[in-house]
């Protein structure tokens, strides 16, 4: 077999999903494996060869089996219609009322959209840390490419019925 630099990373990056759609955070399921919370942390940025045995108790931590962990992508988060359309409204209006996570995904899509938001006179409120096309494609790692593109069609169309 060969050798690929980035089996870490792409280890790493199933465990977080993996860790998400279980709904843990690092220190939950760094208690469930017996690990360090740093080692978790260090693994999912790709940092950190992991051993065999390492493997075996995320696995068992998920309630996965090692070969899924390895081989699979973990299950997307849905979104629900009602979910997409209150999003796209907060961030439109710039309403808060919404979960901290659709937060979160709001932000990074009004990032993303700003020049059109701008165009539509809807004023720059965003609080992402992210700007632009990086902060779209961590929301198409989370969620999908197909969510997210529906969710930007969204709120282009509610930014452009709020500008007549």
């Amino acid at each position: 077999m060969r050798y690929n630099p980035h089996m870490n990373s792409t280890i790493g990056v199933r465990l977080g999903g993996w860790r998400r759609a279980r709904n843990l955070t690092q220190a939950a399921l760094a208690a469930r494996a017996g690990l360090p919370q740093a080692a978790i942390s260090i693994i999912e940025h790709g940092n950190r060869d992991i051993s065999l045995r390492t493997v075996y108790r995320l696995a068992a931590a998920l309630d996965i089996t090692p070969g899924t962990l390895l081989d699979k992508d973990p299950p997307l988060p849905t979104m629900s219609r009602h979910d997409v359309d209150a999003i796209a409204r907060a961030i439109v209006t710039g309403k808060r009322d919404i979960p901290p996570a659709q937060r979160r995904l709001a932000d990074a899509c009004a990032a993303a959209m700003r020049p059109t938001l701008e165009a539509c006179g809807v004023p720059g409120r965003t609080r992402a840390r992210r700007r632009g096309p990086s902060s779209t494609r961590a929301a198409e790692q989370r969620y999908g490419k197909e969510a997210i593109r529906n969710l930007l069609q969204r709120v282009d169309r509610h930014a452009s019925a709020s500008a007549s």
